[in-house]
């Protein structure tokens, strides 16, 4: 029953993202992928002194938010390893970074959250931007924030930005539908678990944000309704 219900949301999921991906262009105005967040734009100056910056993308998309860092430290030796378990979005990652000038420092990996082996003390950046949600379990989803803490070189940094107490209603008729999400933690128990994983961290930002967008289902619309919730702590 649960391997079923993990693979209806995955259809779901993979449905709504191509279609997002398919009609929206990277950094075009009034395109949802217009610009990269705020958080990750805000985290990047915080490299600036580093010669070499090496950098994990956990559901990367097609690099909103990884192409302006490689931008940005185009003039230092800077490797984005970038995992999503679409081929299409890493099909338009490729496109991307060559349209944007940063090929040579991405790196695209088609695989799941779940299944990516994190290399331990590797990386001096890892984000998990609105992906940890999509791994396939709660165990698994604790289980990767070990290996994300594991995978941090001292004074390293991580970003995760990810959707707690989420609820979904059918647009047409305002019934509330099962969330299409293998991952729907009560916000408070989400921010524990950050908190508790990087307890010996700084942390340099915790926020909650509520928000509400639509979303392309099989059923048709719904609106999502999300508790966001960020964290970026700093490994001294």
């Amino acid at each position: 029953m649960e391997d079923t219900r993990l693979k209806e949301i995955r259809k779901n999921e993979r449905k709504s993202h191509i279609e997002m991906y398919s009609n929206d262009e990277l950094y075009k105005e009034g395109s949802w992928l217009r610009r990269p967040i705020k958080t990750v734009v805000d985290l990047i100056p915080l490299f600036d002194k580093y010669e070499e910056i090496n950098v994990l993308d956990l559901g990367c998309g097609v690099g909103r938010n990884c192409i302006c860092i490689a931008q940005h430290y185009h003039d230092r030796l800077c490797k984005i390893d970038c995992v999503d378990i679409l081929d299409l979005a890493i099909e338009k990652l490729h496109a991307n970074a060559n349209k944007y000038g940063v090929t040579s420092n991405i790196c695209g990996i088609v695989k799941s959250i779940d299944d990516y082996q994190i290399k331990g003390n590797n990386y001096d950046l890892v984000m998990a931007i609105s992906s940890l949600e999509h791994v396939d379990s709660k165990e698994t989803f604790a289980n990767k924030l070990q290996e994300i803490e594991q995978g941090i070189r001292k004074n390293g940094i991580v970003c995760l930005v990810a959707n707690s107490n989420i609820k979904e209603f059918d647009k047409k008729t305002g019934n509330e539908m099962p969330p299409q999400f293998e991952v729907n933690l009560l916000t408070e128990e989400m921010q524990t678990i950050f908190e508790k994983t990087f307890s010996e961290w700084t942390v340099l930002k915790t926020t909650v944000v509520d928000q509400q967008y639509d979303i392309p289902r099989d059923s048709g619309i719904c609106e999502l309704k999300t508790s966001v919730v960020t964290f970026m702590a700093r490994k001294e």
